[in-house]
């Protein structure tokens, strides 16, 4: 096909999309999404499979959610618009190959375990629902020694999300106990904290500490640390 007939035949196929095609409209969510005939541009993917996700189609809502999470910046608004897409498309079926991998492995007995080491209920709680939620096993902790009891009788803990300042045992002094245990020494940890200065961030980095989240701990702040760990 000819330049001119292929530049003919996107002015149609945009024009129907303007004039509510939901078909059109997804067609080019995707030839911009994978650079098909067109130069590959999310901004423009994400604005014809927005289109067709008011809508109300899934694959489309699922498609702009994905689009969110991975290609644009991190920000509250961005998360929770992804989070509602994304359950939106779920009632339909489509679930994210991560989220989808994890649950059937659930179903099996082999999901994978995730400790989190946080004196607060307040904080704790919601971060146990989100990670149960993506079909993690969930184990829990109030304080670092607990953490190590935990972490003693369960060394296939995959991934420990922890805070630092906690009473009877901190997660620094956990730290320093648990990378000196052959065991459970090489378990990526993922610090939780209100505390994010540089000279904390350094002696957490001294004790291999992989990653921070900034308090409070979001959905997609938590999965981000999922998929890079486990």
């Amino acid at each position: 096909m000819s330049a001119d007939a292929k530049k003919i035949q996107m002015d149609e196929l945009k024009a129907k999309a303007d004039a509510g095609d939901t078909e059109a409209q997804s067609a080019l969510g995707l030839l911009y999404e994978l650079g098909l005939g067109v130069s590959l541009d999310m901004q423009e993917a994400a604005k014809y499979w927005g289109m067709a996700a008011k809508g109300g189609d899934p694959l489309a809502q699922f498609s702009l959610a994905n689009i969110i999470t991975t290609n644009f910046e991190d920000t509250e608004e961005h998360r929770a618009m992804s989070q509602i897409l994304f359950k939106k498309a779920e009632e339909h079926g489509l679930v994210r190959e991560d989220k989808a991998l994890r649950l059937l492995e659930k179903e099996k007995g082999q999901a994978i375990k995730v400790l989190i080491v946080e004196d607060s209920a307040t904080v704790r709680t919601p971060m146990k629902r989100y990670l149960e939620a993506d079909g993690c096993e969930v184990m829990e902790a109030e304080d670092g020694q607990q953490g190590l009891d935990v972490l003693k009788k369960n060394p296939t803990i995959k991934l420990i999300f922890t805070d630092l300042n906690m009473p009877v045992m901190d997660g620094i002094q956990m730290l320093k106990i648990m990378r000196g245990l052959d065991k459970i020494k090489d378990i990526p940890v993922i610090v939780i904290t209100t505390e994010n200065n540089d000279e904390m961030v350094k002696r957490g980095k001294a004790l291999g500490v992989q990653g921070w989240i900034v308090k409070p701990a979001n959905p997609h702040a938590l999965r981000k640390h999922l998929l890079k760990y486990t």
